[in-house]
Parts: C-alpha cells; structure tokens; sequence
C-alpha cells in the first residue's frame, strides 16, 4: 500500500487542475493534492463526508462506497462546500487503488470544478424559461413546422385551440386536410427564407372557423441553413366582424335611403290621387288615393317601430301572456285583409296554458311572421287561392310556433339570406327589418327558428321556444 500511494508523490499529482484525494475504506482522507488543499485545506485524517459535505455520517449516495464494494470506476455529479460554506459543484469521479495482492486498499476521487458550468447552465435554463413564458403567453397561435410541414412545437395558445400536435401535419391541425395548401407562407419560406405573410379561414376548437392573418419566418442553424419555419397567427375573427359590421352600415343607409325614398314616393303618389279625386270630385278617386296613402304610413309605421326594436339592446320585460290569444288578436288585425286578398286563415291552436315572455316582443314576431305571410301570398299570382296556417302546440317543455303559407316560396339562395341585415324577400317593397326583428325576439328567449320553403309550393316558419312559466 504504501509503495502504491508513494506512486502519486510526484508533481503531475500536485499541479492536476482538479481536487484530488486518496481515501482509506473507513473514508478518511490519507492524501490529497494542491489545488484540493488551497480551497479545503488541510484535512487528512478527516472523513470525507465531513470536508466535502459537513455531515456526521457517510452520504446515502456514495460513489467511494460503490468502487470500494465493486471494484469499479464510478462518476456522479455532487453539491459540496467550501470551509467558508459556499456552495460548489463538482463533477466527482472515484477509481480503486489495490495492492500487490488485488485487494482494494483505498480509492482516489477527482472532483472537477463546475461551479461555473452550472451557472451558464442556470442562466441557460433560465433564458429558455423566459423564452418558453414569452413563447406561452404571447396572444396568438406559434407553430413551429419542419421541412415536411410536421408541427415539431407549439405554444399553449396553438395547444388550446388545435389540440396534440405531436406528429401531424400542419394542415391537417389548421384545415383538415389531408394534403398541402395551395398557397403555402410555411413553404415560400423554406423556398426563399424570407418573411411570408397570408390571410386564412380555419378550423378551431369545435370546428368553429377563425379568420387568422399568418407571418412565416425562417429558422436557421449555426451554417445558416433553414431547419425549421416558425408560423404566428393572429386571430383577426373580431376585426372582420367588425369589417363586415362597418359594411352592413353602409349597407343599411343605403337600403333605408332606398325604402324610405319608395315610401315618400308612396305618399306623393297618394296625396296627388287625392287631390285629382277632390279637383274631379270623384270619390271613388279620393278612396284609392287615401288608401295609398295609408299603406305607405303603415309601412313608416312599421319601418320605424322595427329599426327601434332591432337598434335597442332591451332585456326582455318577461310575463304572464297567452300565446293562443295573441295568435288571435293578429288574425282578428287583419281579417279585412285576408278577405281582400282572397286568404284563408287556418288556426289550430293546441297550446292555451299561459307562458312566461315579453308579451310586446311575442306579439311583435308573430305579427311580422303573419305579415310575411301575407306578403309571401300576394306576390304569387300563380294560385287561385292562398292558405296560411297558423300551428301551437307543446312538446318537452318547448312551444311550437309554426306558420305556413303557400305562396311563392324561396330557393336555398333566399333562405340563406334570411335574417341577414337588410335583406328582404319582398325586394325594393320590403325593409329587411321585419324578419331580423323575428330573429332577434327568438334569440332574447333562448329560442331556435327554422325555415322550411320550396319555389312555388310555399314556406314554413317553425319557432321553438323553452315553456317557462312564472
């Protein structure tokens, strides 16, 4: 033993940048090297344990005991401390020492500083920490897409809304697709290395569409060549509703210049028959005069009284009405003009239970549905004569509100118009207001409306409504 250790009496163990030190198998420290001396001191005779780590008993984990018990070189990573109590790390190895005979006799330890290691580490650590908050928290969908448009990462944000990303394509994630987009930004990129940008509709959570505005930029390793594409997007959903807001306004002055210059026309028109019949003395004259001009009114009337009630943001003042009753009270409204236009008027009224709702909104939507009716009915002068039904009944605690008129109909087109802003079926003779209203009255009750119609057969308007009661 002796003639071994006296082997490492020499200068290369004295000038080894490391902290060196030879241990017996009771874990005392028997000899050590300079560089171990100038930061530990001197501590032979010591136990290890108690230099290295300031401890009472061995360490639960122990390199030296595992080489002494397997004859083995073994390397661990440990936190000791200094005299002084400052923290270092080092990168420990141990290696067994035997005699003449093969027994091991002690071990020597190599411990490298890597105290400052662990620092750039931490700092390392710390700035992918702060990259990955910024990466998480930024308000917009991150991807980032390798050559074959696989989604190698993804923000939380992206995470959310298109759910795993873990080996899928990106246009699958986006679209849907089982194939490359067209017009790909990802792909110029990886291309040109450019910046790209691009302007989309795609699939998000629940398959809800979302407008989005898409920035591709290139990722490049240290030889400058392009690795990845990291793609931003930007939900601009709320922007191009607020675009299509801004253009059904114009849409909507335009359309009311329109219906109130027909109006006025109307009135013009009314008012000169009057005066001919007055100035002839005819009364015949003045009776179709008068009642020009009192169509045009009602249609002022109703203009005005809808564009209150869809401009309002009401809550509705909900309370005890009778919905058999007001069907009523409407047909009753215009019985002259069902007689005048030559239309039966079918009431099969099932539900006469009170309901809990705004008795003003409720009479409102049937109203401008019995007038749509009507309206559907006089503009088709294909039939003799014209139906409308008026159907309530309830079912699992929903009323149902049907009516249906056979008069011209509409075709998909016209359907998928319906209460969009302004749109009217009745063309330059009609507001739009009428049926927008209907919706919105439906929608105030958590209600759902559905509309059945074919071209020359006619329409059906079906109302759901929840039965709440007081």
């Amino acid at each position: 033993m002796e003639t071994t250790i006296n082997l490492t009496d020499s200068m290369l163990f004295d000038e080894v940048p490391c902290y060196i030190s030879i241990q017996d198998r009771d874990y005392k420290i028997i000899k050590t090297n300079r560089r171990f001396r100038e930061t530990f001191g001197d501590r032979i005779g010591e136990y290890c344990y108690v230099v290295y780590k300031m401890r009472e008993d061995k360490c639960p984990v122990c390199p030296m005991d595992k080489t002494f018990s397997e004859g083995k070189i073994f390397e661990s990573e440990e936190l000791v401390f200094s005299p002084e109590g400052y923290p270092v790390y080092v990168n420990a190895q141990t290696a067994p020492i035997f005699d003449d005979n093969g027994n091991i006799v002690a071990a020597i330890e190599m411990a490298t500083d890597i105290t400052e290691s662990k620092k750039l580490q931490r700092r390392l650590e710390e700035s992918i920490e702060k990259y990955r908050m910024l990466f998480n928290v930024v308000p917009c969908f991150i991807s980032v897409q390798n050559k074959d448009f696989i989604v190698i990462d993804a923000n939380q944000k992206f995470k959310d809304e298109f759910g795993d990303y873990r080996n899928k394509y990106c246009y699958y994630l986006y679209k849907k697709r089982d194939s490359r987009c067209e017009i790909c930004p990802v792909a110029e990129t990886f291309e040109d290395g450019k910046i790209h940008t691009s302007e989309e509709i795609v699939a998000g959570k629940d398959d809800v569409p979302i407008n989005i505005l898409v920035l591709a930029a290139p990722i490049r390793n240290e030889s400058g060549e392009i690795t990845a594409v990291m793609e931003m997007t930007t939900d601009i959903t709320d922007i191009k509703k607020i675009q299509s807001q801004m253009a059904n306004v114009g849409q909507l002055v335009a359309n009311l210049a329109h219906t109130i210059k027909g109006i006025i026309s109307g009135l013009d028109g009314g008012m000169y028959v009057v005066e001919s019949g007055f100035r002839q003395n005819k009364d015949e004259i003045i009776k179709k005069g008068w009642e020009m001009v009192q169509r045009n009114v009602e249609r002022v009337s109703h203009l005005v009284l809808d564009m209150l009630y869809y401009a309002k943001d009401r809550v509705p003042e909900k309370q005890e009405i009778f919905i058999d009753k007001v069907c009523e009270e409407i047909v009753e409204l215009y019985s002259k003009k069902f007689n005048d236009l030559n239309i039966e008027v079918k009431l099969d009224l099932r539900f006469s239970d009170s309901f809990f709702g705004d008795s003003k909104a409720i009479y409102t939507m049937i109203l401008n549905l019995v007038e749509n009716a009507i309206d559907a009915c006089k503009w088709d002068s294909d039939k003799n004569k014209h139906i409308i039904e008026i159907l309530l009944s309830n079912y699992d605690n929903y009323i149902y509100l049907t009516i249906i008129d056979n008069g011209h109909g509409m075709n998909e087109d016209v359907k998928s118009k319906l209460f969009t802003p302004l749109y009217s079926t009745k063309g330059s003779s009609g507001s739009g207001f009428g049926l927008m209203v209907v919706k919105k009255i439906v929608d105030e009750h958590n209600g759902l409306i559905k509309v059945e119609s074919e071209i020359g057969k006619g329409s059906k308007f079906i109302i759901k409504l929840p039965l709440t009661k007081l």
